[in-house]
């Protein structure tokens, strides 16, 4: 007896995505219905859009869909929460009605094609396929400069990020029933993915055009994204400071014991623009290092606080 179909539900955060929405929907019911066809997936199979407190007409364009399809189903966050947090409201909503979920950006960058391909993934036995972007499209220069640099810091300090992963991800009820006991407040949905265990793979695909609309991540919404997930998947910055600091004090003695040879060389000490430098540097050096261990005594008070993540306004 062949095993039955499983329920797969599209997971999809969406954030003033009106203009896209329903042409999202429209290609992403296209796909389902195709799996449906090959057999893939079962026919209770669906889209879940998560609006991250969009402040357009998305959540309207939302309700409207549901109305004429009933494979389209919607939940509304009270607040602007950030994209890792609606897109784990969406996991967990769907936690309950789907045996795989598979998330992916609602404006379809992320090749939709490439779904046959996780499926496939799924029915050898992996929990988890994560899609790796290979090429970009016409991303601007510095996001391209500015993600080589990130993955970089990201494999020096020892972080679980693979280059190229996009949030572009299946997983299944296993993965789900585990990401539901993961508490942090910071977090960041592709590290804490690959390190959360379980049989995983990758797969390619090429970064298409948007249909519509712009990006909503700017320079200082991704720099922000970075620093949440170096500081909640690595210690190396602290380490770093420590490592600093001991380094300064070997200097420091080195310079007491060339100051005192001087001395008792009869030579005057002098040098006052390296005694400017080495005030300016040391000075540079230890508001720096307040400043990371700042950052993370911040998210150590947030997690303290234990609020919630997210509400869910309507579903």
């Amino acid at each position: 007896m062949t095993a039955k179909p499983p329920t797969l539900w599209i997971v999809m955060p969406c954030y003033n995505e009106e203009a896209i929405i329903e042409h999202t929907a429209s290609v992403a019911l296209n796909k389902l219905n195709e799996c449906v066809k090959l057999d893939l997936i079962g026919q209770s199979s669906s889209l879940l859009f998560v609006d991250d407190g969009s402040k357009d007409n998305t959540w309207g364009c939302i309700k409207q869909l549901h109305q004429y399809h009933q494979n389209i189903h919607g939940c509304k966050l009270a607040a602007n929460r950030g994209k890792e947090c609606a897109l784990l409201a969406g996991l967990m909503h769907a936690k309950s009605e789907a045996d795989i979920v598979i998330c992916m950006d609602a404006d379809l960058q992320h090749d939709i094609n490439a779904i046959n391909q996780f499926l496939e993934k799924y029915r050898e036995g992996y929990d988890i396929v994560y899609g790796v972007k290979i090429t970009r499209a016409r991303e601007p220069f510095y996001k391209r400069c500015f993600s080589k640099l990130f993955y970089t810091l990201m494999n020096i300090m020892g972080a679980p990020v693979v280059n190229g992963h996009s949030d572009y991800s299946l997983i299944s009820r296993h993965v789900l029933n585990a990401l539901s006991e993961y508490n942090e407040r910071n977090f960041m949905f592709r590290e804490l993915l690959n390190s959360i265990g379980f049989r995983k793979c990758s797969i390619p695909f090429s970064v298409k055009d948007r249909a519509a609309g712009q990006s909503k991540f700017s320079f200082f919404r991704l720099l922000n994204l970075s620093i949440d997930a170096i500081t909640s998947f690595s210690t190396t910055p602290l380490r770093c400071i420590a490592c600093t600091g001991f380094l300064m004090m070997l200097i420091s003695l080195t310079m007491i014991a060339w100051v005192i040879f001087d001395y008792f060389q009869g030579i005057t000490p002098s040098g006052w623009a390296t005694l400017n430098c080495s005030l300016w540097f040391l000075g540079g050096v230890s508001i720096m290092s307040l400043g990371i261990i700042g950052e993370y005594l911040g998210r150590i008070y947030m997690e303290t606080k234990q609020r919630p993540r997210y509400y869910i306004e309507t579903r």
